[in-house]
């Protein structure tokens, strides 16, 4: 089964200071055996996330905890921790612009978040990790069960 987690999933996976690491690593481990893959929509956003929680006004990352998450990223990747899968672009943009529609008129989604479900649905996904409760309600929608 493929396995996909947004931003939010990963850098908490990636974090052992964050506030949901224990459990993400804990969903992790049920699902171990499984592929847990990335595709260019973590490669944009999560070393662009971290490097800006660096600049919070409250609780920031400090800059050497944000550039060990992009090395454990970077080394997940290199090492096939986390397989790379390219995304077709037409089909995730069209099917992101979709799920825009249907649902952004009833709750706040950012770009990325459409984009990554998006991409999920692209790859053929069984399972969508995230600490986002609406990302979460549409992955369900969407037979992607958590």
């Amino acid at each position: 089964m493929i396995v996909y987690s947004d931003t939010s999933w990963l850098l908490s996976y990636l974090n052992e200071d964050d506030e949901n690491h224990a459990s993400a690593r804990a969903s992790a481990e049920k699902l171990a055996g499984h592929d847990f893959v990335v595709c260019e929509v973590h490669l944009l956003e999560l070393p662009a996330a971290i490097r800006a929680a660096t600049h919070r006004a409250h609780d920031p990352v400090p800059e050497p905890v944000a550039r060990r998450v992009i090395n454990r990223f970077d080394r997940a990747v290199t090492g096939k921790i986390l397989l790379r899968k390219e995304v077709d672009m037409k089909d995730s943009v069209a099917m992101a612009r979709s799920l825009g529609e249907t649902h952004g008129w009833k709750a706040r989604h950012t770009t990325f978040d459409l984009w990554h479900l998006a991409a999920a649905w692209s790859l053929s996904a069984g399972v969508f990790l995230t600490f986002d409760h609406r990302q979460g309600k549409i992955a369900g929608l969407m037979g992607m069960g958590r």
